[in-house]
């Protein structure tokens, strides 16, 4: 069947299907028990009923029987595919149209009835430099959207195949009252059904012929069989345990094995040549790898519910074992190897190209696992191990040792990619991978995160990373107790952001190498869309980096990031994952542009709690922006740039960030609005749950001459938007959209000319400058204090001395520098990038605040 359209898919309840298959499936069994009462009536009467008559009467009753039995499997059939198959299309037909309204209602996006999307245009001038940079988000985020839903629609019409397949068999075993139509679905499968059609499809392989026609229907029937039951299948869905017949987990084990790596990969190649049933056919062959290898599906419970017969990794053969896990060093140092080089007796070039050729087409097969089909931790993580080796031998030029031919070739980058995205669909597995945490059972001996990540973190092109991390910001934050499968999922995601932090902010890694100024400088300086990726999957924890507690994050497993101390963090360690981010500009808008946001958050939480230390909180991340893209400027400069090329990159990297976190605030207008739920940096996931409820601020007009950058004698000046009247303007604001404050009562200096609404910071300070009444400006001035005292706020100066850094100021200026005076910016770069500048005892957040 050809693709359904968004329009036909809206127009379907697959309701109906799945209660029209239970009506089948009751009316088969109802046939089915009147008749076997039939059955047993006569053979009372036969007691007493004699002669051919009641031969005949049985001999009916029997046939009867065993026709309704025949009926009774092939309303099954048909029942069964009728429920199934309406509640997967209904279940995609969901996902269907929430993305659909999604992109439309919440992204301002256009979709066409096939499923392409088309993004908005960004407002502005053509020469605005933050303009591509939000327009490209935006494309990224509507191929996102596109990808989701073709892929919808295809599972569609796959369905709708599978339901016409198995309906028009059902029904014609159903004429027929018998025959084999119906015994698909409740076939039962044996080892030994596997090892038969495994061991037909080897031998076909190694002969160098096609697998024949009748070996797939057979398998293709048989993989029917093996997939998970309805309730199970949710359950395996939602990340929980879920069981499988023993005899199915058998067949697939000795099916795999039988077949081998080459019969699995040649069978997938085959069925995806035969249309949609096909491809769906190579769908669950692919499904069954992930099944079998999966640690949360077993065969039963014991006593007290705990899940027996798990999945494993060593279920599957050995030669795709090999495939995924061999990892040779080819005399390399520093690659996460396990081998010295491919496996063969021939030449070493014939080996290679045999293995990566094997390597290409089991990834291939392996990837057409369905959404929500994922491997067992074991296996993620030598999938996502294979993936990283692969980008180490590519940092290491592609080559085989004392030979200029290229270890690459065309499929390379994919297959690169594959592993990991199929490694990753396994978070658990891809929190093993960044943190190093895990047994021998997952990581095996020998695993560093700090030195196998490495490669990954270099790589320009942030498909790889993304696949890795993407989960970590969808994850971030909940509101649910401990206990509960929503903290847990937020609790991994923070300990897997640590993980990724920890990488970036080393100077003394496993074997021996400073993570930290090799990513933001030189040759193996972070990827930019790498360095993207690793924002968007850190931007949900700036706050963590700061000290900040669970109530006001919203996240749960970041704990103490670096620090001297094993109670609370320092700011070391996050000022250079800031300075390494702040290399790529993208990346340092995301990361920059969150830190803006939330320190403007704490403004509006204080006007609304009091509670003036969160003053302190929305200073360090002011700090944390300025001096991570002062430290990267003069890294620059040391680079060779020149200083003011430097200085003005700065600028803009500031200004791009700035704007962002208005973005982020909602504060740009409606256009803005547009383009901030279209761009991915600037997801609401990116803020605390509850800030998703809190007033938006409004437009902010950008005014470059306030940053306070290059003042006259050269040095570095933090930004004046931090300042107390900035601060001071964001709680009145906020008082005003609670309604604590009527904006009828404030001074006409501070409003736009109708008097609705309060002028942006910048616009308010600059016509209260220019106000020539000093005498009104005083007036103003008093008012704006008394009003933001009459809503309740008594402690306003205090938050503001706390928020402009009043008493942190020199503290953290002491915790960047070596001992000694005035040290220069080189001296300060060798400082930061040592290990000593991480133990010394003033690398701690100031504590007071929480006493």
């Amino acid at each position: 069947m050809r693709t359904p359209t968004i329009p036909q898919v809206e127009s379907w309840n697959p309701r109906t299907l799945a209660e029209a298959g239970s009506a089948i499936r009751t009316a088969g069994i109802e046939l089915s028990d009147r008749l076997a009462e039939v059955d047993l009536a006569v053979d009372r009467s036969a007691r007493t009923w004699k002669g051919d008559a009641s031969a005949a009467a049985s001999m009916r009753a029997v046939s009867e029987v065993l026709t309704a039995t025949a009926s009774r499997r092939a309303a099954d059939t048909v029942g069964d595919a009728l429920i199934t198959q309406g509640e997967t299309i209904d279940a995609y037909r969901a996902a269907i149209l929430s993305t659909r309204d999604a992109a439309v209602h919440l992204n301002g996006m256009s979709v066409a009835p096939d499923g392409t999307v088309t993004s908005p245009t960004v407002p502005g001038a053509d020469d605005d430099a933050l303009r591509p940079i939000l327009q490209g988000r935006l494309d990224r985020h509507a191929a996102d959207f596109q990808a989701s839903l073709k892929e919808n629609l295809a599972q569609c019409g796959s369905a709708l195949t599978t339901l016409r397949t198995k309906v028009d068999g059902g029904l014609a075993d159903l004429e027929k009252h018998g025959g084999p139509g119906g015994a698909s679905l409740g076939a039962v499968l044996s080892g030994e059904d596997g090892k038969a059609v495994g061991a037909r499809i080897r031998d076909a392989v190694g002969g160098g012929e096609p697998i024949p026609a009748d070996v797939l229907s057979d398998l293709t029937e048989d993989l029917l069989a093996t997939g998970l039951e309805p309730a199970q299948l949710e359950a395996y869905l939602n990340g929980e345990t879920a069981t499988i017949p023993a005899s199915t987990q058998q067949y697939l084990k000795e099916f795999y094995n039988s077949a081998g790596v080459d019969g699995f990969t040649t069978a997938s190649q085959q069925l995806q040549s035969q249309g949609p049933a096909g491809q769906q056919a190579a769908a669950s062959l692919a499904n069954g790898v992930m099944v079998l290898s999966n640690e949360n599906v077993g065969t039963g419970r014991d006593a007290d519910g705990s899940l027996t017969g798990a999945g494993s990794y060593e279920h599957l053969p050995q030669d795709m074992r090999d495939l995924i896990s061999t990892r040779p060093s080819l005399g390399l140092d520093g690659l996460d190897s396990n081998v010295l080089t491919y496996p063969g007796d021939g030449p070493i070039m014939d080996d290679h190209e045999d293995f990566v050729a094997g390597q290409t087409t089991l990834f291939d097969a392996m990837s057409l696992a369905e959404a929500g089909n994922e491997p067992g931790t074991k296996m993620s993580t030598e999938l996502i191990r294979q993936g990283m080796h692969a980008a180490s031998i590519e940092a290491h030029g592609g080559a085989l040792p004392f030979s200029d031919v290229p270890l690459d070739n065309s499929s390379h980058v994919e297959t690169l990619e594959k592993a990991i995205e199929l490694g990753s669909r396994n978070t658990d597995g891809a929190h093993a991978i960044l943190t190093g945490e895990g047994g021998p059972d997952v990581l095996g001996s020998g695993y560093h995160a700090d030195t196998a990540v490495m490669p990954l973190l270099q790589r320009d092109d942030g498909t790889a990373m993304a696949s890795l991390t993407d989960w970590i910001a969808r994850d971030a934050h909940t509101t649910f107790p401990e206990g509960t499968p929503e903290y847990e999922d937020s609790a991994r995601a923070g300990s897997a952001a640590r993980g990724l932090a920890e990488i970036m902010a080393s100077t003394e890694s496993s074997d021996g190498t400073n993570n930290y100024t090799t990513l933001l400088s030189g040759e193996g300086k972070i990827g930019e869309g790498t360095a993207s990726q690793v924002a968007e999957a850190l931007a949900p924890y700036v706050g963590d980096m700061t000290g900040m507690t669970r109530d006001l994050t919203q996240t749960n497993g970041f704990g103490e990031f670096g620090g001297a101390k094993d109670y609370i963090g320092g700011p070391v360690e996050p000022l250079r994952v800031f300075t390494v981010l702040d290399s790529e500009e993208q990346a340092s808008q995301i990361i920059n542009g969150t830190a803006l946001a939330e320190s403007q958050r704490m403004d509006r939480l204080f006007a609304t709690t009091g509670y003036t230390e969160l003053g302190d909180q929305a200073y360090r991340l002011q700090w944390l922006v300025d001096h991570g893209l002062s430290t990267e400027m003069d890294q620059r400069v040391q680079d060779g740039l020149d200083k003011q090329e430097a200085a003005d990159a700065r600028n803009s990297k500031f200004t791009a960030a700035w704007t962002a976190g208005q973005i982020v605030a909602g504060g740009l207008g409606p256009s803005g609005i547009a383009v901030a739920a279209g761009s991915e940096f600037l997801k609401p996931y990116v803020l605390g749950v509850d800030d998703l409820e809190t007033p938006l601020s409004r437009e902010i007009t950008l005014d470059d001459s306030a940053f306070g950058f290059d003042s006259g004698n050269g040095e570095y000046v933090s930004s004046d938007w931090g300042s107390a009247g900035f601060r001071t303007h964001n709680v009145l604001d906020a008082l005003v959209n609670t309604g604590e404050v009527d904006i009828n009562d404030v001074p006409a200096v501070y409003k736009n000319d109708d008097g609705t609404a309060l002028l942006p910071y910048s616009d308010a300070r600059n016509k209260y400058v220019n106000e020539d009444d000093m005498l009104q400006r005083a007036r103003a001035a008093d008012a704006i204090s008394q009003i933001i005292a009459h809503a309740g706020v008594s402690n306003l100066d205090e938050y503001a001395r706390n928020a402009t850094g009043d008493e942190q100021r020199d503290v953290l200026a002491a915790v960047i520098r070596p001992d000694g005076n005035n040290p220069d910016s080189e001296a300060i770069l060798d400082w930061l990038a040592s290990d000593e500048s991480a133990r010394a005892s003033r690398n701690t957040w100031r504590v007071e605040m929480y006493g």
